[in-house]
């Protein structure tokens, strides 16, 4: 995975968790905005964590293989 690509995907996650996080304190709970949020805000933590391992595994590989 690129860098650029990595970067742009690590900012939509930060956007979506940010974004949902802050609906979240100004909607109703149980109503369905509110899980449409929830979900976003899910959806955004799962994106980062995505990436940052792609990230972790793609540093990883690259030293190994300078090390060999």
């Amino acid at each position: 995975m690129p860098p650029e690509v990595g970067r742009v995907a690590l900012g939509w996650a930060v956007f979506l968790v940010l974004a949902a996080g802050v609906l979240l304190l100004t909607l109703t709970p149980g109503t369905p905005e509110f899980v449409i949020t929830l979900f976003t805000l899910c959806l955004g933590l799962l994106l980062g964590l995505i990436v940052v391992a792609g990230a972790l595994w793609n540093r990883r590989r690259d030293k190994r293989e300078d090390g060999s």
